[in-house]
């Protein structure tokens, strides 16, 4: 199992979802950066700042995982040997829970604005959804990879 998270915008939910990744044992993950929250600012003291709050938000997990930034999503996507999983707000996709995760499935998770862009969605194989019983129309992006990757191990263990 592999993750992707494609253009995350708070760099909050991003160490969280490092932070899970890490907790359920995931050795590395992938980012589509286009918001830029990899690069620190040019100076020492920004830099020193954003290494130290990288690793207060991960709880330490950034010390024990892989993080490789892709430059070209769409060579990417369409270079990467297993399933390509989307994660939609959308119905028409698979229920999680009917979903069956396969060891080299890559999970991708969007921007917490935009989601996946429709280029992206083209190039997967397929789709997912979390059912919503509430009134909240959708939940935290961190969150829901959370979900996403519990369903994904538990399957897999």
């Amino acid at each position: 199992m592999q993750v992707l998270f494609y253009a995350p915008e708070y760099r909050p939910n991003l160490s969280n979802m490092i932070r899970t990744a890490e907790f359920y044992g995931l050795k590395e993950v992938h980012i589509f950066d286009k918001n830029n929250l990899l690069s620190p600012p040019n100076n020492k003291v920004s830099r020193a700042e954003m290494e130290h709050m990288a690793r207060v938000w991960t709880a330490g997990a950034i010390e024990h995982i892989s993080i490789h930034a892709i430059e070209d999503i769409e060579a990417f996507l369409i270079d990467y040997p297993g399933r390509k999983i989307a994660t939609l707000v959308n119905k028409e996709s698979t229920l999680l829970s009917d979903f069956s995760f396969e060891a080299n499935d890559l999970l991708i998770m969007g921007s917490e604005k935009e989601g996946l862009a429709p280029e992206i969605e083209k190039l997967c194989n397929a789709s997912i959804y979390i059912p919503q019983k509430g009134h909240t129309n959708c939940l935290n992006v961190s969150v829901s990879f959370g979900i996403m990757i519990h369903q994904a191990m538990r399957q897999r263990i």
